[in-house]
């Protein structure tokens, strides 16, 4: 009888912790691992340089999209996929890290599954 209740009160606790604010979506990938930080933003830290980051965002935005803008100096990349905006931000944060934030919204609409789709190829592209 209270193996039963077990999964309805998880069921409960997980409604009750994930109502309100956007809910923490993780990433489990081997290293790949990131959070939304609000409806259209997914972002997380690599262990990677600047220049490395870099490159493989360019990379993986332009076979998934088209670039709109790019800006090195500023760490900012413009760009459409999948006919959202997407806005990416290289930001270092000391010598050894680097996070990387992504922005995606149709419209007025936020696309934060778009937003977490590049964030994944980014950092899987670079383990390769």
């Amino acid at each position: 009888m209270r193996k039963s209740f077990f999964p309805l009160i998880l069921s409960v606790f997980l409604a009750v912790s994930l109502a309100g604010c956007v809910p923490m979506v993780l990433v489990a990938a081997g290293a790949v691992g990131g959070y939304a930080i609000s409806s259209d933003t997914f972002e997380g830290t690599s262990s990677k340089g600047q220049d490395e980051l870099w490159d493989a965002t360019g990379h993986v935005t332009s076979i998934m999209g088209t670039i709109k803008e790019s800006d090195r100096k500023k760490g900012e990349i413009n760009a459409t996929i999948n006919g959202a905006r997407v806005t990416i931000d290289i930001i270092p944060v000391n010598l050894t890290t680097t996070k990387l934030r992504i922005k995606a919204r149709k419209g007025l609409f936020p696309r934060i599954a778009i937003a977490q789709d590049v964030y994944t190829k980014i950092m899987r592209q670079l383990e390769q």
